[in-house]
């Protein structure tokens, strides 16, 4: 799951490009050309890049779980499944794996006359030669589930993960832990429920700063026809410490 806190990391630079570019050209320019809506990109992709890296470190969690390389998430309270194994995906895309299924002693010696050549099908072998041979055959196939990553991708596209309580239901797909809880205390050092709402709240701001610039042009309705709401640096400069923060402490939390 490490290439989703990469490639935010990559996003989070170019956001802090953008600001410095905002700086450079105001550092040169008169006040009479307002430079303020590069700033509102900048919040906008900053809340993009947190969306976009909960949806890729939840479908790589995903993934690892069905590989079996990561834990199942334990279920609590009268819960009879984890969210995981509730997740729904459509099975049309699996049908060339029950293709497989079906005629597996066809799949296995096509799979091995691929991988060994035609002469070690024609030799002869003990049954715990074969076995390594076989299993590793059959765990690629697993390992190798492009439809699976496409359903779930798929599925949680039409989905966003910006709202504390929406990221904290995505994370409960491949973690059964107390998210909040845990960012809280990460970032702030203690655990109190006065503290995980700030954090929440904080966070609830800056989406919806971003909901009124993507949503309504950033128009503030209480003055005359173009007005806007206000923005600068500090504001920016601060909701991007403060998302980075977020992603940083989930990401050493899974």
């Amino acid at each position: 799951m490490q290439s989703a806190l990469d490639q935010f990391r990559i996003s989070i630079q170019r956001v802090r490009d953008l600001i410095s570019l905002h700086n450079s050209i105001k550092a040169q320019a008169t006040t009479a050309l307002d430079l303020s809506d590069i700033l509102r990109a900048a919040l906008v992709l900053t809340v993009s890049a947190l969306d976009y890296y909960i949806h890729e470190v939840v479908t790589l969690g995903m993934l690892e779980i069905h590989r079996g390389t990561r834990p199942e998430p334990s279920f609590r309270d009268n819960a009879t499944q984890s969210a995981f194994a509730k997740f729904k995906v459509a099975l049309g895309s699996a049908n060339q794996d029950r293709k497989v299924a079906i005629d597996i002693g066809s799949w296995i010696e096509s799979e091995i006359q691929q991988s060994y050549g035609d002469d070690f099908l024609q030799q002869s072998h003990n049954i715990s030669s074969l076995i390594p041979i076989i299993s590793n055959t059959i765990l690629n196939r697993l390992n190798n589930n492009s439809w699976l990553e496409a359903e779930i991708r798929e599925s949680l596209s039409y989905k966003s993960f910006q709202e504390p309580d929406k990221i904290a239901d995505a994370i409960k797909l491949i973690s059964n832990i107390k998210l909040w809880e845990r960012v809280t205390n990460k970032m702030r050092g203690n655990t109190t429920q006065e503290a995980q709402k700030n954090i929440k709240q904080d966070l609830q701001e800056i989406v919806k700063r971003r909901n009124q610039i993507t949503h309504e042009a950033d128009i503030d309705p209480t003055y005359g026809l173009g007005n806007r709401w206000l923005i600068d640096e500090s504001m920016v400069n601060d909701a991007v410490d403060f998302i980075e923060q977020v992603v940083e402490s989930i990401h050493q939390i899974l």
